[in-house]
């Protein structure tokens, strides 16, 4: 109750937006379509959007106006999906267009005329779930009858009519007595550039881990975790040599076993 569920559980969600979405895909898709575009000054960072806005925009007319349904393709494939568990409901006719469908034991009132089903989804999505299909398909109607007017095809052509307006490009543009301003100095960065990754949340796929397998013949590769970090400069513990503070200290060398170590301990194991 804290997050405001108004905005984030269908439960409390209003039958007029014909919309049951909960999701973040919107915010998703577009940072990464704009993810090479962040990384330009400000007046090529806003044109490639402009034109990536408008290619789209493109795109989604023509697809508009080739399609011939008097409804879009969503109307169709959720009629399909639901088509498929309507087999499972039982109707019951009642008073004034309200109808009892059960399924597996369970009672749901279907009201044909307001349109609604004690399920929701039909409420809030304008598109006919199970349990109204089933009343449909024994009264012998049309589903497209029952569907929201705005899935109509007409209202999704009218969407994308209007396209982004053209911008002329900077060598036609009025030069002005003020003084250019240069971009700020960035600092060398080291290595090659990290490709940025989405953060994952805790339900997401968990990050995978390297186990330590102990195995006398095979050489396994571990992981970081448990290792000890010493410098190849100075040999102390807790950095590397990248970023060694000792500037000054003699390299160190790791000392090497000598041969008699060596026959020792092969001696002792072939002793044992």
């Amino acid at each position: 109750m804290e997050k405001n569920p108004q905005n984030c559980s269908r439960a409390y969600f209003t039958t007029t937006a014909c919309c049951e979405d909960v999701h973040n895909n919107f915010s998703e898709t577009y940072n990464n379509t704009v993810n090479k575009a962040r990384e330009m000054p400000l007046v090529e960072m806003l044109e490639t959007i402009r034109r990536l806005a408008m290619v789209r925009i493109d795109i989604r007319k023509k697809k508009a106006e080739n399609h011939k349904g008097k409804y879009s393709l969503k109307v169709a494939n959720t009629i399909a999906d639901e088509s498929l568990h309507k087999k499972n409901c039982r109707a019951v006719a009642g008073a004034n267009g309200v109808f009892d469908v059960r399924e597996n034991s369970t009672g749901y009132s279907v009201h044909m005329r307001k349109r609604t089903c004690t399920c929701r989804k039909w409420d809030m999505t304008g598109i006919p779930c199970r349990h109204a299909l089933r009343v449909i398909m024994q009264m012998k109607w049309n589903a497209e009858d029952y569907v929201s007017d705005w899935y109509l095809t007409t209202k999704w052509r009218n969407i994308y009519n209007d396209s982004i307006s053209p911008v002329t490009g900077m060598r036609f543009w009025n030069k002005s007595d003020e003084s250019r301003l240069q971009p700020p100095t960035r600092p060398e960065t080291k290595g090659r550039k990290k490709k940025q990754k989405r953060i994952k949340g805790k339900n997401e796929s968990p990050k995978k881990k390297l186990k330590f397998v102990e195995s006398p013949k095979k050489k396994v590769k571990v992981g970081r975790e448990g290792r000890t970090v010493r410098c190849g400069h100075c040999g102390l513990t807790g950095h590397n040599a990248l970023k060694c503070p000792n500037s000054g200290a003699s390299v160190y060398r790791k000392p090497k076993k000598s041969a008699s170590s060596q026959g020792e301990g092969l001696s002792q194991e072939s002793q044992v």
